[in-house]
């Protein structure tokens, strides 16, 4: 009887190995194409320090700069944020905050959230993803993730995944 199974054995086996293959190698939403891709110059901004000097809970910041469709491109639209700390003193001086994200395009306008991690008074530099929440204009009902890729000297690159694949916002 088990020379009887082998070859059923054989045969699930090689599926098994395909079928895995198949899946490390297929394209995930991850490796998507972005939607739209901009660029966002270094941010200007303002500390609301509520209490004490230093990273405190309830401490606001609120950024701004241009946004391009090139790196230091032309400016297209700005783009503006607040944040608020949410949690203080992480481990390596670090801090949650609240971020809203606004960017300001033509036509339209598109509403972003995130919690990030970040060091208090510097632009955050490591990635992070935030939920698109809604729209305006063109850019009405808008839902997703945006890639925010962290700042560098000469600013940044946001890529926009948009839920309805089936929809562009170009």
């Amino acid at each position: 009887m088990p020379n009887q199974l082998a070859p059923v054995r054989r045969t699930i086996t090689l599926f098994t190995a395909i079928a895995t293959i198949f899946m490390l190698f297929a394209p995930s939403a991850a490796a998507a194409k972005a939607d739209l891709v901009w660029y966002l110059s270094t941010p200007t901004r303002t500390v609301v320090d509520l209490s004490a000097p230093g990273s405190d809970v309830g401490d606001i910041s609120i950024s701004s700069g241009t946004l391009a469709r090139k790196p230091a491109g032309t400016a297209i639209g700005f783009y503006t944020t607040s944040q608020v700390t949410v949690r203080a003193g992480l481990p390596g001086g670090q801090e949650n905050r609240d971020v809203s994200l606004t960017l300001s395009a033509p036509g339209g306008v598109i509403y972003a959230k995130s919690l990030i991690t970040a060091t208090p008074n510097v632009p955050p530099s490591a990635a992070q993803v935030f939920a698109i929440i809604g729209g305006t204009g063109k850019y009405a009902g808008a839902a997703g993730e945006l890639i925010h890729a962290g700042f560098t000297s000469s600013g940044s690159r946001a890529a926009i995944y948009f839920s309805d694949r089936g929809t562009t916002f170009n």
